[in-house]
């Protein structure tokens, strides 16, 4: 796959490069400015270290000449002291400013010189005592001294040695220019390896990005080599791995509940199909079509319980059902739903009782809703009960709210079955029979118990007692 410029440009890996050469020039250009700086300075105290040894050999040569006149008869020792140094300038004058002596043009001399820069003729110069001094066309480092002619007590003279600093001016130019191509030159050094490392260490993503493009919907069980990457990948990969198993059991169980659904409704639209067929062979009588709009009445009503209930889970679903919470009696509620229900017990030749239920207790929950997952549980549990058998509601404090237990005699549930009884149309021959029942009534129940913020569990002993319980948090806003 190619990539864009832009694309591109907000890869990785060329972030990555950018950033490298970013940091390396910075840290290139800091490392050159400071060893500029460092050669810089000593430069200029090997300078001035020469501005002091000559001062101190003029001093030596004075006091080997007994007059200025002498000077003006003999001056080659001073011009030889610095011949031979590039830039290097004496000036010989006496204390009122007169020149006696100096070794090239006036114009790198100020034509005054301030007392507080002379040494003492009683103190040895030092690098410190050199200063610099503006003076056209050039920055001047000067060191000025007092010398004597002859002994101690003989005439003071003033000494002024200077240098120019631009003298070291080519050599630090070429130094830059060449500091500035090295820092190039290592800027593009590390970019070009930086790419390559970052290249090579994303060579683990370009993989998780080919296994990556080879799932689809059918191929869901495809999953990310996790454990055989860095460590960073592993929790992105896991994480991926983790949505995948979601997301394929999210498509199984939608493939599931589309073949149920089909199946459901192909039921009752063939017996449809069949008796209308069946009363269209021949001529009938009023009674005959009569029982036949009787029969097919059962069976749309049959489809409209269907189609309700699958709409109600899909607006539970997709967070589009608002509840009307509201403070109940907990005991009333369950003897309204008791009485209801006693009448169909009977007939089934099954015992429903009440038993002893938590005084006062009060619940925070929409009435219709909490009457249909209760009447849902009664209808599975009267379908699942045989005659002589027993059902009992119960209602007892939990320990962070109420729970409310339907539990019947019978067969029970195999333990393979209870993780997946509350699904949509699971099919278990203890648990979700396929007669008139649509295959929904748990799932709804579940789906009921979640928006009330609270959950839905079955218990079963085979051959004993199934108990399927609501709990319901205390606080209303759970």
């Amino acid at each position: 796959m190619r990539l864009t410029a832009g694309a591109r440009a907000s890869s990785i890996a060329f972030r990555l490069t950018l950033l490298f050469a970013i940091v390396s020039v910075l840290t290139f250009a800091a490392v050159g400015t400071y060893l500029y700086q460092v050669l810089v300075r000593k430069i200029e105290l090997r300078d001035d270290g020469r501005l002091v040894d000559k001062v101190v050999l003029v001093r030596s040569l004075l006091s080997d000449y007994s007059s200025i006149a002498s000077i003006d008869r003999a001056p080659a020792p001073f011009r030889h002291s610095v011949h031979g140094i590039d830039g290097l300038v004496l000036r010989l004058s006496s204390m009122d400013g007169k020149v006696i002596l100096q070794t090239t043009a006036p114009m790198y001399f100020p034509s005054t010189l301030s007392p507080q820069g002379l040494v003492p003729i009683t103190r040895t110069p030092q690098a410190e005592d050199v200063h610099r001094q503006s003076w056209a066309p050039d920055e001047l480092r000067v060191l000025n001294a007092i010398g004597v002619l002859g002994d101690v007590a003989g005439t003071p003279v003033q000494i002024s040695i200077s240098r120019p600093r631009s003298r070291h001016s080519e050599f630090l130019r070429h130094y830059l220019l060449n500091l500035a191509c090295a820092v190039t030159l290592g800027a593009t050094v590390v970019a070009v390896l930086g790419f390559l490392i970052v290249r090579q260490g994303m060579a683990p993503l370009r993989m998780v990005i080919s296994q990556a493009n080879n799932i689809s919907t059918h191929r869901m069980n495809t999953r990310l080599p996790a454990q055989r990457g860095p460590l960073e990948l592993r929790e992105l990969g896991a994480a991926f791995n983790a949505m995948l198993d979601r997301l394929e059991d999210g498509v199984q169980r939608l493939s599931g509940f589309a073949a149920d659904l089909a199946h459901d409704l192909r039921t009752p639209v063939n017996t449809l199909m069949m008796e209308t067929q069946v009363a269209l062979s021949r001529p009938r009588t009023v009674e005959e079509y009569q029982t036949l709009a009787a029969s097919n009445l059962e069976e749309y009503e049959h489809l409209a319980t269907m189609i309700e209930n699958t709409l109600f889970l899909a607006r539970v679903d997709n967070a589009g059902l608002a509840i009307n919470r509201q403070t109940l009696d907990a005991q009333a509620e369950l003897l309204r739903i008791r009485n209801y229900f006693e009448g169909l017990a009977e007939e089934a030749g099954i015992t429903l009782t009440l038993a002893q239920t938590a005084a006062n207790a009060t619940l925070d929950a929409d009435a219709t809703l909490l009457r249909r997952a209760l009447g849902n549980l009664l209808s599975n549990a009267i379908a699942h009960t045989p005659r002589g058998g027993a059902i009992t509601l119960t209602l007892r404090q939990a320990d962070d709210g109420l729970q409310i237990d339907v539990a019947n005699t019978g067969d029970g549930v195999a333990a393979q079955h209870l993780p997946h009884i509350f699904e949509r149309y699971y099919r278990a021959d203890s648990a979700r029979p396929s007669n008139a029942s649509t295959g929904l009534g748990l799932a709804i129940v579940r789906a009921i118990m979640r928006l009330h913020g609270g959950e839905a569990t079955v218990h079963s002993m085979p051959g004993a007692t199934t108990t399927f319980s609501l709990r319901f948090c205390s606080a209303p806003t759970c």
